[in-house]
């Protein structure tokens, strides 16, 4: 369970991240890397509820 944790969290902070890469680069590719940004976000946010 830990493992499914660890690999959520790493989801959002990616997703994060990302989100913070394309508000500094306005030039990045806008609705993939959003597309990709909301994803890991909402895939983390469930699989830190969901515990796996």
């Amino acid at each position: 369970m830990e493992n499914a944790q660890l690999s959520g969290g790493a989801m959002l902070v990616l997703g994060i991240i990302i989100a913070i890469v394309i508000l500094l680069i306005p030039a990045f590719i806008y609705i993939y890397a959003w597309i990709a940004a909301i994803l890991l976000i909402i895939g983390g946010i469930v699989s830190l509820m969901t515990g796996g």
